[in-house]
């Protein structure tokens, strides 16, 4: 019967039969002990083999095992031998070079996004590739992406950090969202959509009111990191304005031009990210000056004007990637996307 075992338990026999010869068949004492020495030496060096002591003694199975059988004392016993694939120690890796791909696809549409990338290795000095352009990079490589680049009109901007693995050949994906305006709608308190003339809201002096506003996007298009919603007025017809869609006031971007001058004013509130043609649903308060109420100026409309938010590239900071704001550390804004309206009052 054939019986697969290690080159560890072939020491083990071969000792224990030259042991067992030694001592049934020389018939010389010193001859008898010398054999039976070695004997039981090869049988220990194989149990300490067989439990790992001396593993070069022993060859580890790694699954499928082929063989070759020879006879031992009459019975047939098959020398079992190791795949020959050479197993990597734990924690080093055998490959050099990875090839990196770098590829973004439209988020909605899943096309390739037609734009370029900013990296660095290990934060050197940040390179910049195509989509779906490569570079060469190591194992264990960590790569800080601006996808987009800070550039790009079409998408906005993304960050990743990924460590580059053990591989040949790695991609690297994410999905942007592509840019497209929104539309800003203001109702009165009749719940009709004001326009220039028409459904105008009726204002006097010292009075408040609180009007409902609509900002809807554009199918299969995104406004990933939303943005801010700038209200300008007139400082002699409004004293106050207050817009509210769950986020917070904000400061007003230094890129934002005013309509009236600089005696107007400015203020700004966060807006939530919006995806494809969904609408978020807010408000604008209006606080109009005690004296001096609505249709006395020509210059007394509340201006609106939307600008999303981007990721940047600060060079005041080494080129760090920040964002998502509306402008750069040099007031310059992060992307071209303007939204305006207007809130009519009589």
């Amino acid at each position: 019967m054939a019986i697969e075992i290690t080159y560890a338990v072939l020491l083990m026999i071969i000792g224990g039969l030259l042991g067992i010869l030694g001592i049934a068949v020389v018939k010389k004492k010193d001859t008898r002990k010398i054999m039976g020495w070695i004997g039981g030496i090869g049988f220990g060096l194989g149990l300490v083999a067989m439990i790992g002591i001396i593993p070069q003694l022993s060859d580890t199975l790694d699954g499928t095992v082929f063989g070759r059988t020879t006879t031992i004392g009459g019975t047939d016993v098959t020398f079992t031998q190791p795949r020959t694939t050479q197993q990597t120690p734990s924690g080093i890796c055998a490959v050099e070079d990875t090839t990196v791909t770098l590829s973004a696809t439209d988020k909605y549409t899943s096309v390739a996004a037609g734009t370029s990338h900013r990296y660095k290795i290990n934060g050197a000095p940040a390179l910049n590739i195509s989509n779906a352009g490569t570079f060469t990079a190591s194992p264990g490589d960590e790569l800080s992406i601006l996808w987009g680049d800070e550039t790009d009109g079409s998408y906005y901007g993304a960050v990743s950090n990924d460590v580059v693995p053990c591989s040949g050949t790695k991609t690297f994906t994410t999905e942007l969202g592509k840019n497209d305006t929104v539309t800003i709608q203001v109702f009165n308190e009749e719940d009709l959509l004001m326009g220039d003339g028409t459904n105008n809201e009726t204002l006097a002096a010292g009075d408040t009111v609180t009007l409902k506003m609509k900002i809807k996007g554009t199918y299969q298009s995104s406004i990933p990191y939303g943005g801010v919603m700038i209200v300008e007025m007139n400082d002699t017809v409004f004293d106050d304005a207050i817009i509210d869609f769950g986020l917070p006031e904000t400061s007003v971007p230094s890129v934002y031009s005013r309509t009236y001058g600089a005696d107007s004013i400015t203020k700004a509130y966060g807006i939530p990210a919006i995806e494809s043609n969904e609408i978020l649903v807010g408000t604008i308060y209006l606080d109009v000056d005690d004296t001096t109420g609505p249709g006395i100026l020509t210059e007394e409309e509340v201006q609106l004007e939307f600008r999303p938010n981007d990721y940047f590239i600060n060079e005041d900071t080494g080129g760090s990637y920040d964002g998502p704001a509306p402008e750069d550390e040099d007031d310059t804004a992060t992307f071209g996307l303007i939204s305006t309206a207007k809130v009519y009052t009589i």
